[in-house]
């Protein structure tokens, strides 16, 4: 075999268990979880305040508000911002909200900065009163226990925030499925690996949880409203005011928008970016997480002869076997599936994207190109 021969077959073998590692680390970390958690009735309830910067309108957008609106829990209110009295969003907010005392929608933003849903959270923590204050994006979906879920880990005094992996529902075609597959068989084992291997210091933009203090001890919202990865920023501040961040064992639901499939791309190099900006180091780890690609590399590489095809069918075998547990036994993707036939395809996207992470130095956010310094933080707008 040829050096490179050689290299693509010890990658596939790194791959291939980390795949297996990565799965156990799933596992370990929700039966631990659930095995920790005190029950509602021997906790201290907390006031908390949900805060849901919006912009436009996501799919089942109305639905997607109320379920925040519609929780167990016995003290919280929930806040939606826009910044943009016109935006279309504002007419659906008022309609849900009609009536409802414990929600409220604000406008506009007073500070300035390149992160507008920073801006937006800068005016919702501003009018909040909650003890713990609970971020969610707009295309979210929330089931009744989210809150007492979330919050739970705040049992522990030296726990500063809390967030969660999350899980994609309602997909309209192939480049949902794809983006459903990268949350549940790409992101979340990489966030389990990241988790078993020591505290984490960063938050997961989807869904957390961080306490009033904690907000107001790194100088409120208004530190990190010049950075793309403001939840990577939340987190990092947290332990920096020496408080820890808690994985919690709630998977929320991000409704896919049915968008084209270049757009789905788009957003994952955008994410794919502020990884490397944020978290170099464990970004340059993931050259060690691709083993289907390698494997296929490998075989490529020696012909597509009888062994070029055993270790291709077997790391296929094992990444298959794996993502199904990952992401049906420990996230509840009960959707795993009929999406499953395209992982070699998810694979090698997320592959060519991490390779491509490296070449850019700008992404696109919302209709704004961002121009990006070596620490994350937003130079400037096309």
């Amino acid at each position: 075999m040829s050096a490179a021969s050689i290299l693509f077959l010890a990658l596939a073998a790194v791959g291939a268990l980390y795949y297996i590692l990565s799965t156990a680390a799933l596992i370990r970390h929700f039966r631990k979880a659930a095995s920790s958690r005190l029950s509602p009735a021997k906790r201290n309830i907390l006031k908390v305040s949900i805060l849901k910067p919006v912009r436009g309108i996501d799919s089942r957008a109305s639905e997607n508000f109320i379920s925040f609106m519609d929780q167990d829990y016995t003290d919280y209110e929930v806040l939606f911002g826009v910044l943009d009295e016109n935006d279309p969003s504002v007419e659906i907010l008022q309609d849900i909200t009609a009536g409802k005392l414990h929600a409220s929608i604000y406008t506009g933003s007073s500070i300035d900065g390149f992160n507008n849903k920073v801006r937006i959270l800068h005016t919702l923590f501003e009018r909040s009163v909650g003890d713990i204050i609970a971020i969610a994006d707009a295309d979210t979906r929330a089931t009744p226990d989210f809150i007492d879920r979330l919050i739970a880990s705040f049992d522990e005094p030296n726990v500063g925030m809390v967030t969660c992996m999350y899980k994609g529902i309602n997909d309209h075609g192939i480049a949902d499925m794809l983006e459903a597959l990268h949350m549940t068989c790409v992101f979340a084992p990489g966030v389990a690996s990241a988790n078993a291997m020591g505290k984490i210091d960063f938050g997961l933009g989807a869904s957390m949880a961080v306490r009033r203090e904690v907000i107001e001890k790194i100088g409120g919202f208004e530190t990190i409203a010049n950075y793309l990865a403001d939840d990577f920023q939340l987190g990092r501040k947290t332990t920096q005011v020496g408080y820890d961040v808690a994985l919690s064992d709630y998977v929320i639901d991000i409704n896919l928008s049915g968008e084209k499939i270049a757009h789905v791309m788009q957003r994952e190099l955008r994410w794919s970016v502020t990884t490397r900006v944020s978290r170099p180091a464990g970004h340059f780890g993931l050259i060690f997480t691709f083993g289907f690609a390698y494997a296929l590399m490998f075989a490529a590489s020696v012909g597509f002869g009888l062994l070029g095809w055993s270790i291709l069918i077997g790391v296929s075998i094992i990444r298959l076997a794996t993502a199904y547990i990952g992401s049906v036994v420990c996230l509840g993707d009960n959707h795993f599936l009929k999406r499953a036939w395209l992982i070699p395809v998810r694979d090698l996207l997320s592959f060519a994207i991490w390779v491509a992470g490296y070449f850019k130095r700008s992404v696109t956010w919302r209709d704004r190109k961002l121009v990006l310094a070596k620490d994350g933080r937003i130079t400037r707008v096309k």
